[in-house]
């Protein structure tokens, strides 16, 4: 093997792209491992092995780009630098009109300079934390609303950001949004579903992706998605960005319902945004994730699980009682899946949930409380240093896949495919791999389980990716809720 980095200097570019071109790259013949970063010191302690970086990387500054690729040999790595520098090269260059009115390709690298020919009213922020907060306030200070996928930033600069977007009228979602869906264009990670009457509000990611593809499945459509941060509804950020997305949605004529998704939030936070939306008068359904099931008003419920709250405010949306559905999709019987259950030797109770999506894996291990399982976010802070975020990049859970049935304690091992924008072009195929990889080295017998979050009209197809799972022997049910819960009776069945 051979490490080999280039550094640009004064060379600034946003995280998410450099994990989507960093992905790309990896796919390339004969690479192993493919970096792009900016050189801030938390990436360099962070995004890769301390024996991989070099005196160069070491030397970078805060505002270098590096990038670097572990190769077979010298020829392969040599490409595949010079790949990284084409794709870069290409995914930033734009339009910039000179002062006789013409236009040229261009690197903007200023927010002035990008409005100059593009009258944009919302800026994706995906830079390095450090550098965060200020080009947010940039972005405000030029009259644009915020998506601020990068994390890393402190809660007094997410306060400090908030406030000042609220004088101004304006919306922060984030930091750490990864998913919004803004008058039908998807942004980050996010799925391609109907347009329609229902506003979301979502402190998760892929809890939001998943609400909003099960309402697509049920027939209803999307008028907005705002995501907030994972921290808006702490008891410090009190829900600043919640409340402001409730008053846009409450003056949206297209939104005709309302629906918050969050892991539990604050008490204090809860009551205020409960407050909020009883004043707003239209209907609304709020999924805090283990929360008892509710009706706190008059056409205004509680749900637990998400999938819940998809049925309630569907039943709204079809004017049937939300108070007399709890979910979506009938519960069949499972009598093939409980006949490959009763191969399963006593020893195997455990459940192994191996997830790219953490608020699915929180509602996971909601739904599985009591029982020997072990759900685990591949997608946490603590999984992801040194590499790919495992919805980009799904080998990390390869090699969990490989580990758990090396266990003859497990029986049952559950997992996410989450699809759309942003995600990997064919992650069905990568677990269907390392599933069959798995069976092939060790012969003892699992069940494994799955959902996908996804719609038909996404890149990968939801159908399709449903097949290739089934081929490799995988049961896939229609909602993580749905897919949790019958791992859950799988468990109990071993006798």
């Amino acid at each position: 093997m051979v490490v080999l980095t280039k550094i640009k200097k004064r060379l600034y570019q946003d995280s998410l792209k450099l994990m989507r071109v960093s992905a790309e790259i990896k796919e390339m013949p004969g690479i192993e491992q493919a970096f792009a970063f900016m050189a801030t010191e938390i990436n360099k302690k962070t995004r890769m092995q301390e024996s991989l970086m070099g005196n160069d990387v070491l030397a970078a500054g805060s505002d270098d780009l590096v990038l670097l690729v572990e190769a077979d040999n010298e020829a392969s790595g040599q490409e595949a630098l010079e790949q990284f520098e084409k794709k870069i090269s290409s995914s930033t260059a734009s339009l910039q009109k000179d002062n006789s009115g013409n236009y040229s390709e261009a690197l903007p690298t200023t927010f002035e300079q990008g409005k100059a020919y593009i009258d944009a009213n919302l800026a994706v922020i995906s830079v390095p934390g450090p550098y965060a907060a200020v080009q947010a306030m940039t972005a405000l200070s030029q009259n644009m609303n915020v998506l601020l996928f990068s994390d890393n930033v402190s809660i007094e600069e997410e306060i400090t950001i908030k406030d000042f977007a609220a004088k101004k009228g304006l919306i922060v979602m984030g930091p750490d949004c990864g998913t919004a869906i803004i008058n039908g264009v998807p942004l980050c990670f996010a799925n391609v579903v109907k347009r329609g009457k229902i506003g979301v509000i979502g402190a998760s990611g892929t809890g939001m992706q998943e609400l909003t593809v099960l309402l697509d499945s049920a027939g209803c459509g999307i008028a907005h998605a705002i995501g907030t941060g994972g921290r808006d509804l702490s008891k410090e950020v009190a829900g600043r960005t919640a409340l402001s997305a409730l008053k846009l949605l409450e003056q949206d004529p297209n939104t005709e319902i309302i629906a918050i998704i969050s892991k539990p939030p604050a008490q204090s936070v809860a009551d205020k945004v409960i407050e909020a939306v009883k004043a707003i008068g239209k209907p609304a359904v709020l999924a805090f994730l283990g929360a008892t099931t509710n009706k706190i008003a008059d056409n205004i419920y509680i749900a637990g699980t998400i999938e819940e709250a998809a049925a309630k405010i569907t039943a709204i949306h079809k004017g049937n009682n939300p108070e007399e559905t709890t979910v979506l999709y009938e519960r069949k019987p499972i009598d093939n899946i409980l006949v490959e259950a009763s191969k399963l030797i006593t020893s195997q109770k455990t459940i192994k949930g191996l997830y790219t999506g953490g608020t699915l894996a929180s509602e996971a291990k909601h739904i599985l409380v009591g029982l020997n399982a072990d759900v685990i976010d591949l997608g946490d802070d603590e999984y992801t240093r040194g590499a790919l975020h495992p919805m980009i990049d799904p080998t990390k859970r390869g090699q969990f896949v490989m580990q758990a049935f090396s266990d003859d304690t497990i029986g049952v091992v559950l997992c996410d495919v989450v699809i759309g924008y942003g995600s990997h072009p064919d992650p069905a195929f990568e677990l269907a791999k390392d599933i069959k990889a798995a069976r092939e080295k060790y012969g003892l017998h699992k069940i494994v389980i799955a959902s996908v979050t996804g719609t038909e009209n996404d890149p990968q197809v939801k159908s399709v990716q449903i097949k290739k799972l089934e081929d490799a022997g995988i049961f896939v049910f229609s909602s993580n809720q749905y897919a949790a819960e019958v791992a859950k009776s799988l468990s109990e069945s071993i006798a």
